[in-house]
């Protein structure tokens, strides 16, 4: 009895060779005849390579949605650390998940300035801080120190002195970052409380509600004593350290928003991390 051959087997490069040539119009029985085949095994290995196709094509569509969704990732965390971006309503991530992406954001761009700027800005951040609440207390201590609100006190206008703390603390946030602030001559005011009284308020600062017809008479020495602090507050070596600070602070975010925008108009975020799909 004849021993049988074992038929050559088909390699990939061939099968596709057979799926071009069928895509092109050629059928399975002229390719069986030109290349001396079995017109089922041409017909087997044209439908397996569709398949292959098929499987790759589904692949490289799983794998740019990752990729287009790990980008977009990258880019909404770089909005997020954007200090000059506008922030939507959307609740952040919990801080964690921004942890990882910022580790992520590393491993892509470990040589970006933007680590050093917001190194540099978180440090005077907490700096920022130490020196805010020096500049309140002493602010609290300058105006429960402050004499000539002992008319007022001993008329029974106690809530002035939280009122005037909350303002000023107000007022030196608000100028240590270039703002204006609150205007004596806008801004404190007496407004009707009702029953013939009104309120003296600076601001949102509710300082206290007295008699209407008291309450002017009471507002030209407020106006006067909240002059003389804002004036000193301004002399100050805390204050002049807080708007230093704020200046750094703002120079950083410029320079960090510019780096930023890059990666937000890129879309495509060069480099790799753990986090990548290939």
């Amino acid at each position: 009895m004849a021993k049988r051959t074992k038929k050559p087997s088909i390699l990939p490069e061939q099968r596709w060779n057979w799926l071009r040539r069928s895509e092109a119009g050629e059928s399975a029985p002229q390719i069986a005849q030109k290349d001396f085949c079995d017109v089922r095994t041409v017909r087997i290995h044209i439908e397996k390579a569709k398949q292959e196709r098929e499987l790759k094509d589904a692949r490289a569509t799983v794998l740019r949605t990752a990729l287009e969704r790990h980008y977009e990732d990258l880019c909404n965390f770089a909005a997020r650390l954007d200090p000059l971006s506008i922030r939507s309503f959307i609740s952040p991530p919990p801080p964690a998940e921004d942890e990882v992406m910022e580790a992520a954001l590393r491993q892509h761009l470990p040589r970006s300035p933007i680590w050093n700027y917001l190194a540099s800005t978180r440090n005077l951040q907490r700096e920022n801080a130490e020196i805010m609440m020096n500049v309140k207390q002493k602010i609290e201590k300058a105006v429960r120190a402050e004499r000539r609100l002992a008319p007022l006190l001993s008329a029974g206008l106690s809530e002035v002195v939280p009122g005037i703390i909350n303002a000023l603390n107000y007022q030196v946030g608000q100028w240590s970052i270039g703002g204006s602030g609150l205007t004596l001559e806008d801004n404190l005011l007496i407004e009707p409380a009702g029953q013939g009284k009104g309120q003296l308020c600076y601001g949102s600062s509710r300082m206290a509600t007295v008699k209407r017809e008291d309450a002017k008479k009471y507002l030209r020495p407020l106006r006067k004593i909240i002059d003389s602090l804002e004036h000193d507050i301004t002399s100050w070596e805390e204050y002049g350290k807080l708007r230093k600070t704020n200046e750094e602070i703002g120079r950083l975010d410029r320079k960090l928003h510019e780096e930023l925008l890059i990666i937000k108009l890129r879309r495509i975020v060069p480099g790799r991390c753990r986090y990548c799909p290939l």
